[in-house]
C-alpha cells in the first residue's frame, strides 16, 4: 500500500477480558434494530436518524452541552448512556469560518469532564481549545472558540477528553459532529448536494447495561452509524449525496459501499486539491472523509468495513470479517447524470519548504497478558508517559518542523496532533504524493511516519497523542507548546 490509513485495532488492550466477558454477554443479533435519538422519543426502530443540527447565525452560534446520564433507545430497550443534551451523538454544530463559537458545558455527571474541537485550528489556550481544563461535577464552563477566517471548510468532532477518562467518556457517549461550510461548500459540483452525516461509534450491552470501554470486548461490540445498528437510508438512482463520515470509534476502517465508488472531496476537515476515487476508503480512528456517491440502478447495496486480514498477521485481527454496516436503497425516478468536480482547493505543499527542526518520536507499550489489572498496561512516547507539569516540546510560532514517528510495538497507532494540522510525506521512510492536510494519520506497526508541519496563529499547550483513547489514558500523549520567537 502506497499511502496507508493502515493497520491493526487495538483488540489487544482488551483481548484479556474475552474469555470473561463472553461468559457475561452476547452480541446484539444482526437483525436487531438499534438506536439512539432523543431521550424523551419512544423504543420504536428508527430507519435513518441524525442528531438535531445547531447552526450558527450573524457570526455567532451560542449553544450549551449539557452532560448527563440519559435514556436512549437502543434495541428495543432504553440504555442509560452520558451524552451531551440527552442524544447519542449530541447535536450537530453547523458554523462557518470567523465565526465565534460559544459553549456552556454543564457537567451533570459525577466525574471531571471537558471539551476538545476535534480538528479545529484555534487558540489551545482558554477558554477555547484547552484540554488541560477538568470541568468538576455540578460546574458550568463557557467555551468560546473564534474561527480564522481561513478556517478549512469541513467536517469535524467534539469529543470529551478528559485525561484517564476519555476512553470510557467517548465510548460511552460523549461525542458530536462539527460542520464548518465555507470555500468547498461553495463549489460548483460539491453546492448544493444533498448530505448525510455518518458517525461511527461501537457499543456493548449486557443484561441491559453499556459496558464501560475500558472493560468492552472488541469481539462483541456493535459498531453504530449515528447511534443505529446497521441502519437504512436511501438514494436516487443517479443522484448525488455528500457524506461525512467520522469515525468516533477505536477501530480502523476499510470502507466500500457495493455497487459504488467513494469519491473523495477531503480528509479530516482538509479538501483535496482534486476529487480521488475509490472502491475502498480507510479511516481511522478520529478520522474522517468528506465523499460524494452517486446512486447506482435500483437496488440495496450495503456498506461494510472491509478485513485487513490480506495485509499480513499484524492486521488479521482488526475486522477479523466484512462488517456490514448500513443498507443504501436506490429507489425512484432516476435523476439526470450530473458532472462531478475535477479541481477543488489548492494547498501549500510542505514537501519544498525550509524545515527550521527536525524531531522524533518512538512509540511503546507494556500490554501484559493474563491480568486483568488495568494499572499493568502502559504507553509510552521517547520513554515517558503523559504527565500535564511537563512540557515535552516547544516550538517557534511561524515555524516548519518535519517529526519522524518510529512505532516499535506490534499495531498500529493513529497519532493525532492538536491545533496544527500537518502533511504527510512519508511512510515507512518512503515519499508519498498526499497532496492535503490532516490532523491524524496512522504510524503503522513495526514502521515508521513522517510529517511536515507549520505552527501558525497560535501560542500555548497543547497535546499530541494516539487516538485509541485507552493508550491515551495510559499514557501515550505528550504536551507541547508554541511560543513567540525569542527577540
Amino acid at each position: 500500500m502506497a499511502d496507508p490509513a493502515f493497520a491493526r485495532s487495538a483488540l489487544n488492550r482488551r483481548q484479556f477480558l474475552g474469555a470473561a466477558t463472553a461468559l457475561l454477554g452476547l452480541p446484539l443479533l444482526a437483525g436487531t434494530t438499534l438506536t439512539a435519538c432523543a431521550s424523551d422519543s419512544d423504543t420504536d426502530a428508527v430507519t435513518w436518524f441524525e442528531p438535531e443540527v445547531r447552526r450558527s447565525n450573524g457570526g455567532t452560534l451560542s449553544t450549551q452541552l449539557r452532560v448527563a446520564e440519559s435514556d436512549v433507545a437502543l434495541g428495543g430497550s432504553r440504555i442509560r448512556a452520558v451524552t451531551y443534551e440527552g442524544t447519542y451523538p449530541g447535536p450537530t454544530l453547523d458554523v462557518r469560518p470567523g465565526d465565534r463559537i460559544e459553549v456552556a458545558l454543564i457537567n451533570d455527571i459525577d466525574e471531571p469532564t471537558n471539551l476538545h474541537t476535534h480538528g479545529w485550528h484555534v487558540s489551545p489556550k482558554q477558554p477555547s481549545d484547552d484540554v488541560l481544563l477538568a470541568i468538576e461535577p455540578g460546574d458550568t464552563f463557557d467555551y468560546a472558540y473564534d474561527l480564522p477566517a481561513d478556517h478549512s471548510a469541513g467536517t469535524f468532532w467534539y469529543h470529551s477528553h478528559q485525561h484517564t477518562l476519555s476512553d470510557t467518556q467517548v465510548f460511552g457517549g460523549l461525542f458530536g459532529a462539527l460542520v464548518v461550510r465555507g470555500e468547498l461548500d461553495d463549489l460548483p459540483g460539491v453546492a448544493d448536494r444533498p448530505e448525510r452525516l455518518l458517525m461511527i461509534s461501537q457499543t456493548q450491552i449486557i443484561d441491559g447495561e453499556m459496558v464501560p470501554g475500558d472493560k468492552s470486548s472488541n469481539d462483541l461490540q456493535q459498531t453504530l452509524i449515528n447511534g443505529t445498528y446497521q441502519p437504512t437510508t436511501d438514494i436516487a438512482p443517479g443522484e448525488i449525496q455528500r457524506w461525512r463520515i467520522i469515525n468516533a470509534s477505536s477501530l480502523f476502517l476499510r470502507l466500500q459501499l457495493d455497487g459504488h465508488r467513494m469519491n473523495m472531496l477531503a480528509v479530516d476537515g482538509d479538501a483535496l486539491t482534486s476529487v480521488t476515487s475509490h472502491d475502498i476508503i480507510e479511516v481511522i480512528p478520529g478520522g474522517r472523509a468528506d465523499v460524494l456517491i452517486e446512486g447506482a440502478n435500483t437496488g440495496t447495496y450495503q456498506l461494510r468495513s472491509l478485513s485487513w486480514e490480506e495485509f499480513g498477521p499484524y492486521y488479521s485481527s482488526m475486522v477479523p470479517a466484512p462488517m456490514p454496516l448500513m443498507n443504501l436503497v436506490s429507489r425512484g425516478d432516476t435523476q439526470q447524470p450530473a458532472s462531478l468536480p475535477t479541481t477543488l482547493l489548492p494547498f501549500d505543499d510542505l514537501r519544498a519548504a525550509t524545515i527550521d527542526r527536525r524531531r522524533e518520536f518512538v512509540f511503546e507499550e507494556l500490554e501484559p497478558r493474563g491480568t486483568g489489572d488495568m494499572g499493568h498496561f502502559m504507553y509510552y512516547i521517547n520513554g515517558t508517559t503523559f504527565d500535564h507539569h511537563v512540557v515535552n516540546e516547544t516550538m517557534i510560532l511561524g515555524d516548519t518542523e518535519e517529526w519522524h514517528f518510529v512505532n516499535r510495538t506490534y499495531e498500529p497507532h493513529p497519532v493525532h496532533i492538536h491545533v496544527n494540522d500537518f502533511q504527510v510525506v512519508a511512510i515507512n521512510d518512503e515519499p508519498v504524493d498526499q497532496q492535503h492536510y490532516r490532523d491524524t494519520a496512522m504510524l503503522p506497526p513495526f514502521g515508521s511516519l513522517t510529517i511536515r508541519h507549520r505552527f501558525e496563529d497560535f501560542t500555548g499547550q497543547f497535546v499530541m497523542h494516539c487516538h485509541i483513547l485507552f493508550h491515551e489514558d495510559h499514557g501515550m500523549m505528550q504536551l507541547l507548546e508554541v511560543v513567540e520567537r525569542p527577540a
